[in-house]
């Protein structure tokens, strides 16, 4: 009994001292390998700085002359708006488009996007 005793008494501080130095080690190589890839993405991001990159082009401003949109109720102005700016942010410049109408898209199933994507998790095949 008396060398059980002495077996685990001494068995608990080395335990203890291995844990203390696995997660030294541990923490130690998750530090130099975060350092590691930092360094990576310097040195590869200044390569892609320094790389020759054409100048940006300068679109020739046009003056538009101010859009009429049939104004519907079921579309609200700012929506219009971003609309508007995003066809106006496409064109080249020197093609004039006209919005004739905006209305929503119509869905071909009457579900909401989330009930629709229950139904395809639970009807997937195994």
């Amino acid at each position: 009994m008396q060398f059980l005793n002495a077996v685990t008494a001494n068995a608990y501080p080395s335990a203890g001292m291995v844990l203390l130095i696995g997660l030294v080690v541990v923490f130690a190589v998750l530090l130099i390998l975060t350092f590691v890839f930092w360094m990576f993405g310097k040195v590869v991001g200044s390569k892609n700085d320094t790389a020759s990159s054409p100048a940006p082009v300068q679109r020739p401003v046009v003056a538009a002359a101010p859009a009429v949109i049939p104004h519907t109720d079921d579309v609200p102005d700012e929506v219009v708006a971003v609309i508007a700016a995003a066809v106006a942010a496409m064109s080249d410049g020197t093609t004039r488009y006209a919005i004739r109408r905006i209305r929503p898209a119509a869905s071909a199933n009457t579900r909401s996007a989330w009930a629709a994507a229950g139904l395809l998790e639970n009807t997937r095949p195994f």
